[in-house]
């Protein structure tokens, strides 16, 4: 199998996806964060040495994972995103084995995440690669936005909710947590001295 020109075939298909199906209000679920996922996928499988076809399942995984926001409601976007990756790439004769474990892996951002397989858990720690970077203030914002938009529901106590979920958040590999755990804890203790601010 040709990955390098496959890989290339889904990029573009996904872009296509997010410009023929805008859908209002996707601040932070969009091709931007998309692309982010990927990158970060692809440094922390470059990092564990996976082979050709692990590579290819994370990184068409990562590619596909929130297309399913495109197309369907939010709370099953990960079938719909599995649905769309496998009309795309049953087209380009792609394995039904690798299908399924690529479908494993959309399925494994799903939250609270479950990884069973070390690519499972990097795409998994790609998709929350951000809890551990100053990028966090900006998504935690764009994040709230989105969700307020589209639930029309306005949070009330959303840095306390926000707090709960990084303190209950775990990055799965090794890598990830040597990199990211103490950016993660600064954003535990900014989100603290938010919750201080709100309350005066």
């Amino acid at each position: 199998m040709q990955y390098a020109s496959l890989r290339e075939e889904i990029a573009a298909h996904v872009i296509s996806l997010f410009r023929q199906h805008p859908v209002p209000g996707l601040l932070y679920h969009n091709l931007e964060h998309t692309c982010q996922v990927v990158r970060h996928s692809e440094e922390i499988a470059l990092h564990y040495h996976l082979t050709p076809d692990e590579q290819f399942i994370v990184i068409a995984a990562a590619w596909f994972h929130d297309t399913g926001h495109l197309i369907g409601d939010m709370k099953q976007h990960e079938e719909q995103g599995c649905v769309l990756m496998r009309r795309f790439l049953e087209e380009k004769q792609v394995p039904a084995y690798m299908l399924q474990k690529i479908a494993g892996c959309i399925m494994a951002t799903q939250y609270p995440p479950h990884p069973r397989s070390l690519p499972e858990e990097i795409i998994c720690d790609a998709d929350t690669y951000h809890f551990g970077t100053s990028y966090f203030k900006i998504t935690d914002e764009l994040v709230r936005q989105e969700l307020e938009i589209r639930l029309h529901f306005r949070f009330t106590s959303w840095h306390h909710d926000t707090l709960t979920l990084l303190q209950k958040h775990r990055f799965f590999t090794d890598y990830c947590r040597l990199l990211l755990e103490a950016g993660k804890q600064q954003n535990i203790e900014y989100l603290q001295k938010k919750i201080i601010t709100d309350q005066n």
